[in-house]
């Protein structure tokens, strides 16, 4: 057989193909996606331990918890809100956030933590008390997911959180880890303002939309995005990526989360996207490894506007593709953030 003639073999099966899986070939229509369920649980990252909670609460001495334990309950409400009849802390991250908003001196002494949250018209992504030691749930997700690709933390030097908003992970973060030299970026100038202001010992600065930033090169241990590519147009995505390799040393760490199929179903079950549009997503994915949509208008994200930041949804082969081989890929959990986002975990090579 001749190559053309192969390869328009090829064609008319392809299009057999997707004719019956269409319906388009039988005179019957036939659901392309019965179910936006997904069977398959979320993944797990190899070590899920909550390690940044467990390092802070480890500082607490023997007794000291149960001193933050009978300020809370002081509090009118927050005992029966927060634990209802237990006589013992069960959750530490909560603890953490209730002594920091409770104004524990004790425990701030001890952990580091700061009392530190933006007036209502700088970003935020959380606030209140359950929010107040600041993002535990992100910072334990980015240690635990560097330990699981075998980094040990406490050797990291610099550390870059890209697209910090106004400090929220970077909070915890920096008092996990002291000895790091932690810097914070972001588009959105008055979060960086409030945070240069009020966030000591971390670097902050305004990034522009498109690369380069000002670092520089192969200076930084680890770079951090958490639902940042799950905003990028995709080949505004690739732009930043190939900035993170510039800036990462060989051997440096590019921890991040995308929206990926996982992220399809959590938002048709919440009912946050249509059927219709979470076809389109599907069918994207599939055929071209990508969907995006400039969802923000002309308004922009807290001001900030630009027609390549939307939402992005990525399958996780279109992804490699474009990145192998200059990085190595050593952790990969879809819809570990939230049940919803993909984490990975990328290796400078």
């Amino acid at each position: 057989m001749t190559a053309g003639r192969a390869a328009r073999r090829a064609r008319s099966e392809l299009g057999r193909l997707r004719a019956r899986w269409s319906g388009a070939d039988s005179g019957t229509a036939v659901p392309r996606f019965s179910s936006f369920s997904r069977t398959l649980a979320p993944g797990r990252l190899s070590l899920d331990a909550g390690s940044v909670t467990a390092l802070l609460y480890g500082r607490l001495e023997p007794g000291e918890a149960e001193a933050v334990e009978g300020l809370i309950r002081e509090v009118p409400g927050a005992w029966e809100h927060y634990f209802g009849e237990a006589t013992r802390i069960a959750d530490h991250d909560l603890l953490l956030a209730l002594g920091v908003a409770f104004g524990s001196e004790l425990l701030m002494e001890r952990t580091g933590l700061v009392r530190a949250e933006p007036p209502e018209y700088v970003h935020s992504m959380t606030r209140g008390a359950q929010n107040a030691a600041g993002g535990l749930y992100e910072a334990n997700l980015v240690i635990d997911a560097l330990l699981s690709a075998g980094a040990d933390p406490a050797l990291l030097r610099r550390a870059l959180d890209f697209g910090c908003s106004s400090g929220r992970v970077l909070r915890p973060l920096a008092a996990a880890y002291p000895d790091v030299e932690w810097k914070g970026c972001d588009p959105n100038g008055p979060a960086i303002e409030w945070a240069s202001e009020n966030l000591a010992g971390i670097g902050f600065f305004n990034s522009g939309p498109r690369p380069p930033l000002p670092v520089e090169e192969a200076t930084l241990d680890l770079v951090y995005a958490i639902s940042i590519w799950s905003h990028f147009h995709p080949s505004r995505g690739l732009d930043w990526f190939a900035e993170m390799h510039r800036m990462l040393r060989p051997g440096g760490h590019l921890v991040f989360t995308t929206h990926g199929f996982t992220s399809v179903a959590h938002y048709v079950t919440a009912g946050l996207r249509s059927e219709q549009q979470s076809h389109e997503i599907l069918d994207a994915l599939y055929q071209q490894g990508w969907w995006y949509l400039g969802e923000f208008g002309a308004a922009g994200d807290w001001g900030v506007v630009d027609p390549d930041w939307g939402t992005a949804f990525v399958s996780p082969e279109w992804l490699l593709t474009q990145l192998l081989p200059d990085w190595r890929v050593l952790e990969y959990a879809a819809g570990r953030n939230q049940e919803n986002q993909d984490v990975f975990v990328l290796q400078r090579v």
